[in-house]
């Protein structure tokens, strides 16, 4: 093996391709709303509303089970499929592209819930006649939110950490996706 003293040696900047994030938040978004309209769907159908003690209970275990599977389920697949458009089997920015799914994520679901929010408390929404539906003091009303919180906390640990797997996973076997393709490993000479 002969070496040459005048070899030209290039190192590669890791880059994020931003058109493959926002592709894999698009796999992401449509995942979690096909999944969501499912738990609605089920969750609708078990419900009556004329039991006052069933509306009371609020936000069923079930329930809160069903959106951190479906956080966890729609960020891994969107930052796997993200690793997947990008086409390249960096690992390390395969973590990191399911990290910017996973952030593009949240940050466009917190922005429509604080808009949907914003919405129905200066709409003056009308609901349901108060007199058929149960009241809540203050204990409850606080267990409800806390549990809600919590909730949206564990959908949102759990999705960062499915995320970043995802988009590592991806990386990893681009090339059972691309097995037509030949490309450079990352880091080879």
């Amino acid at each position: 093996m002969a070496i040459s003293d005048n070899a030209i040696v290039t190192q590669e900047h890791p880059v994020m391709r931003w058109g493959a994030v926002w592709a894999g938040w698009l796999v992401a978004t449509g995942i979690a709303a096909l999944l969501y309209a499912f738990g609605l769907a089920l969750g609708l159908s078990a419900f009556d509303p004329h039991d006052p003690a069933a509306v009371a209970r609020g936000v069923s275990g079930g329930a809160i089970c069903w959106m951190i599977l479906t956080w966890a389920a729609s960020t891994w697949l969107g930052a796997m499929f993200a690793s997947w458009f990008d086409g390249r089997n960096d690992t390390e920015m395969g973590v990191i592209r399911g990290i910017a799914v996973w952030g593009l994520s949240l940050t466009a679901t917190t922005l429509l819930l604080a808009s949907g929010m914003t919405h129905l408390t200066f709409a003056g929404v009308a609901v349901a006649p108060t007199e058929s539906l149960p009241t809540l003091d203050a204990d409850t009303v606080a267990q409800y939110t806390a549990r809600i919180m919590w909730t949206a906390f564990g959908c949102a640990l759990v999705s960062l950490i499915t995320a970043a797997f995802g988009g590592w996973l991806g990386a990893h076997h681009v090339h059972r996706v691309y097995h037509l393709r030949t490309y450079a490993r990352h880091g080879s000479r």
